[in-house]
């Protein structure tokens, strides 16, 4: 049974109102830890959620505990002698804490008391935490990957062609195990770590801060922005549209909708699989975002100093697509095709403020014409249209729309 490595939650969308337009972000400031136990209170750079509870982790190895949606928050690391809490991972009625220098701690009384993960588990350095089936991964700076098979009592080291063994993040799609490096780009294991294969086509800057994936897509932040891969990691493709700030340091999904935290502009949202984003920072006054969570109807973001901030999604997803509407009211939007890669069709969406005549195109490397996909009157709103490249070569090819006397192109990727 594979775990869900992103808490998902059922979100009624409601009609926006003038209540949602002016909603902001609310600020909640985790309270000072007891005497001797590490910094107050700490930058938040980790979150998870597991039912009605939600864990937040601290620079500085403070570890709190919600139970009420974020209201109140209460310290519950007592006998955890550690200094950062990277990552948090409630599984199989056990909670896991991985952090820096000490290793893994994991407690089965919701951090009443905590037992610490073994010597065999070398590198204490742990940033990431995933299972596949009933195998725990942790993924470590300086050690590689390591595997657990009996709930964390003892760890194997699984780094055969792993090249960087500073492992930040790691991620589940199938049963494809994929681990973001620090430098070395996205790794892809398909034997539960017992071997892994380097995959970094089309990707530019290779260290990797997150991964999430959601039904066929596989999605990771970096400086440049987000990626995407359709075709289980084979390819990736850049998705910063609308990002101004590309420095992704958390993400998280709500299907379809794409949620991620930056390094200086706060939170941005996608409500189309990340083909244009929009910032939601109304009343969020600070931009540093390390860690997002999703419990219930909110979405939590970690901040500095002990800020854990809070909206409801619905207003974040809904305020984004009724300000989507009233941005193109004076022009149209070409989207990224879907899948891209593709073999051998994909879909192309574009939308349009008003009634119009389209003409949309595709084009081969060299320029050469195609197809033509569309040449008619056309209404407003959002439209799609099919791709088929049955019968040409794999390759590079453009498509191109014009609306009135305006032009936009975009390229995509024929891969057979």
């Amino acid at each position: 049974m594979k775990r869900t490595i992103l808490p998902f939650a059922i979100i009624c969308l409601v009609v926006l109102s003038s209540n949602l337009l002016t909603a902001q972000w609310t600020k909640t400031i985790l309270p000072n830890p007891p005497g001797g136990h590490g910094a107050l209170p700490g930058r938040v750079i980790s979150l998870e959620s597991s039912g009605s509870n939600i864990y937040a982790g601290t620079l500085g190895g403070n570890l709190y505990l919600s139970q009420d949606n974020g209201g109140s928050w209460v310290y519950i690391d007592s006998g955890l002698t550690a200094s950062d809490i990277n990552t948090i991972m409630a599984y199989k009625n056990n909670l896991y804490v991985g952090t820096y220098g000490s290793g893994i701690f994991i407690s089965s009384d919701n951090g009443k008391t905590w037992n610490n993960s073994g010597a065999t588990l070398t590198n204490p350095y742990i940033y990431s935490l995933v299972t596949l089936d009933s195998t725990i991964f942790a993924g470590t700076w300086g050690g590689g990957v390591y595997a657990s098979t009996d709930y964390g009592k003892t760890w194997t080291q699984n780094i055969n062609g792993l090249t960087d063994l500073n492992v930040r993040s790691l991620g589940i799609k199938g049963n494809r195990l994929f681990a973001g490096t620090w430098g070395d780009g996205i790794y892809l294991s398909d034997d539960f770590g017992a071997s892994w294969t380097k995959s970094n086509n089309g990707i530019n800057k290779l260290f990797i801060y997150t991964i999430a994936t959601d039904g066929p897509n596989i999605f990771f932040g970096n400086d440049e922005g987000v990626y995407v891969s359709s075709n289980n990691g084979f390819f990736w493709t850049l998705l910063d549209s609308g990002l101004t700030n590309t420095y992704i340091r958390a993400l998280v999904i709500l299907h379809p909708n794409l949620l991620v935290g930056t390094s200086g502009q706060g939170v941005f949202v996608s409500v189309n699989n990340g083909a244009v984003w929009s910032p939601v920072d109304t009343g969020l006054t600070d931009g540093y975002i390390y860690c997002l969570a999703i419990n219930g109807s909110k979405l939590f973001a970690g901040s500095l100093n002990g800020e854990i901030w809070s909206r409801p999604l619905s207003e974040i997803v809904t305020g984004v697509e009724e300000k989507m509407k009233s941005s193109v009211a004076d022009k149209f939007i070409l989207f990224q095709n879907y899948p891209n890669p593709f073999n051998p069709t994909t879909a192309i969406s574009y939308q349009l403020s008003a009634f119009s005549h389209v003409i949309l195109k595709v084009y081969d490397i060299l320029g050469r014409e195609v197809t033509t996909l569309v040449n008619n009157d056309i209404s407003a709103g959002k439209h799609q249209v099919e791709f088929n490249g049955t019968s040409l070569v794999s390759g590079i090819y453009f498509y191109s729309i014009q609306v009135g006397n305006k032009r936009t192109v975009r390229k995509m990727i024929l891969m057979k």
